[in-house]
C-alpha cells in the first residue's frame, strides 16, 4: 500500500488558480513628493510625503499613468486637490453633478475627446485629419491635466485663455489650433456637455498674416525637378511618373491648383485656329472662372502621360465622397513633396527650397507673366484670382522685378544727364 506522501507524489499537480486583479471603476489619486537633494527622504523609491517638497498626484486610468503637480508643497492641501479628484471621477461614472457650483455635470476630457475623435472617424473624415485633431486634442487634454483639470465642466476662459497665449509658431498654425480647440468645445456644448463654451472667441483671435513668402522655380529648377523623376521608386511606376511629368507641366503652364489640375476635365481645352488650346473652368475652391492658353506643344506634353481615354485627363472617375477625394489629391501632393525632395533644388544662397506643387505651378506661372510685364488684373483672370489677391501675395517678392526697375531707372538717368 502506498503511503500518503507516496500517493500525493503520484497525483498530478493540482492547477493554481490565480484571482483576476478587478479594474477599478474610479480611479485611485495618489499624493507623491518629488523629493528635493536637500531633503533627508531623497532617494529612490520613497514614497513619503511629509517633507515640505512639491506634491504630485498620481492615477492610472485606461492603463496609462497620469501624474499632475499638485501646486502646492503642503501635504494636506494636495490630499484635499487628491480628494476633489477622485470625486470628480465618482461624479463622472455615476453621471450626477459635480461638487462644483458652477458645473453642471461631469464629464471626464479624455472621454469627450475620444467620442469627437470616432465621430469624426465615422464623418469620413480623411485619416490624417483624424490624426491631426487627435494629436491636437490630446495636447490641449495634457495641458489641462497640468492644471489640475480632467472634467470638461471645470474649464474656465482664463484656462483657454492661457493655453491660447502659449502657442508658438507661425500665425497661420497658431490660428488652427485654436480653431481646432473652439471647434471641440463647441461639440461639447451641442451635445449638452457643458452649458456654455469657455472659449471666448473675440479674445482668442489670432490675426492672419499678411506676409507671405511664396517660393517660386526658374525654368533651370523646374527642368531638375522633371530630371528627378526617375528616382521616384517603390510603389511608382512609369505610368505614374509619366501622370506627374504631365500634371507638373499642366501647372507651370497655367497656375492651376493642385485639385483644380487633378480633377482636370479633357473638354475645358478647345483647339483654336491659330492651333493653340484655350482652357475654361471654374475654381474647385473660390467657384471663379479661370481662362488660360496652351500652346500646341505644352498640350502634346501634357497629353503625352495622360489618361488616353476618358473624361477625365489624370484620375478614373471623380470620387463622390469627400475623404476620398481628398486622398486621392494628398497621394498626387505628396509624389511631388518627395519629387522636390530627391531633386535637392538650392536658391542662390546655397539654401534648400522645400517645393510644392503651388511652388512649381502656380507661383512659378505668377513670376513668369509678372516677368513679362503682364498686369495683374491680367493674371487674377488667368488664375481664378483678384488682382488684389495678386499684387499683395506676389508683387513684392519677386526679384525681377526689381531688377527691371533698375535697369528702366538706369535708362532715365542716361536720358537726362545732370551738370551741377
Amino acid at each position: 500500500m502506498p503511503t500518503e506522501a507516496t500517493a500525493a507524489a503520484l497525483s498530478p499537480a493540482q492547477p493554481v488558480i490565480k484571482l483576476r486583479r478587478r479594474r477599478r471603476a474610479v480611479p485611485k489619486v495618489r499624493v507623491y513628493s518629488r523629493h528635493r537633494p536637500a531633503c533627508r527622504w531623497f532617494k529612490k523609491g520613497d514614497d513619503r510625503t511629509g517633507c515640505p517638497c512639491p506634491k504630485q498626484l498620481l492615477y492610472y486610468r485606461d492603463g496609462k499613468l497620469h501624474r499632475i503637480s499638485a501646486d502646492t508643497c503642503d501635504e494636506e492641501k494636495a490630499e484635499a486637490k487628491a480628494r476633489e479628484m477622485m470625486a470628480a471621477f465618482e461624479a463622472a461614472a455615476k453621471g450626477e453633478p459635480t461638487a462644483a457650483p458652477t458645473a453642471n455635470e461631469s464629464y471626464l476630457i479624455d472621454d469627450l475627446i475620444a467620442a469627437f475623435v470616432a465621430k469624426k472617424s465615422a464623418d469620413t473624415v480623411r485619416r490624417s485629419t483624424v490624426r491631426q485633431w487627435k494629436y491636437e486634442l490630446s495636447n490641449f487634454a495634457t495641458f489641462l491635466r497640468g492644471r489640475g483639470l480632467i472634467n470638461i465642466s471645470d474649464v474656465k476662459p482664463d484656462d483657454v485663455q492661457v493655453w491660447r497665449d502659449g502657442l508658438v509658431g507661425s500665425s497661420s498654425s497658431r490660428r488652427k489650433r485654436v480653431l481646432f480647440i473652439c471647434a471641440f468645445l463647441q461639440y461639447c456644448v451641442d451635445f449638452d456637455k457643458l452649458t456654455k463654451s469657455p472659449a471666448i472667441k473675440s479674445q482668442l483671435r489670432i490675426k492672419r498674416s499678411t506676409v507671405q513668402t511664396p517660393r517660386a522655380l526658374d525654368d533651370a529648377q523646374f527642368t531638375k525637378l522633371l530630371a528627378a523623376l526617375p528616382k521616384l521608386n517603390g510603389r511608382t511606376a512609369d505610368a505614374d511618373r509619366a501622370k506627374l511629368k504631365s500634371l507638373a507641366i499642366l501647372m507651370r503652364m497655367t497656375g492651376l491648383a493642385l485639385k483644380d489640375a487633378v480633377c482636370c476635365e479633357r473638354n475645358v481645352f478647345d483647339l483654336m485656329p491659330n492651333r493653340k488650346y484655350r482652357m475654361y473652368l471654374r475654381r474647385a475652391k473660390t467657384g471663379k472662372p479661370v481662362h488660360n492658353y496652351l500652346s500646341a506643344e505644352a498640350m502634346a506634353a501634357v497629353l503625352t502621360g495622360a489618361n488616353p481615354h476618358g473624361k477625365h485627363l489624370f484620375i478614373d472617375s471623380l470620387p463622390t465622397k469627400e475623404n476620398e477625394l481628398k486622398n486621392a489629391i494628398e497621394y498626387f501632393g505628396g509624389r511631388f513633396v518627395k519629387l522636390g525632395e530627391l531633386a535637392d533644388i538650392r536658391d542662390e544662397h546655397g539654401e534648400k527650397i522645400k517645393v510644392g506643387s503651388h511652388g512649381f505651378g502656380r507661383h512659378s506661372f505668377v513670376l513668369m507673366c509678372l516677368n513679362s510685364d503682364m498686369p495683374v488684373h491680367d493674371i487674377g483672370t488667368l488664375i481664378g484670382d483678384s488682382a488684389h489677391v495678386v499684387e499683395q501675395h506676389y508683387s513684392e517678392w519677386i526679384a525681377a522685378r526689381a531688377a527691371r526697375l533698375e535697369s528702366r531707372m538706369m535708362k532715365v538717368i542716361e536720358a537726362n544727364p545732370m551738370k551741377w
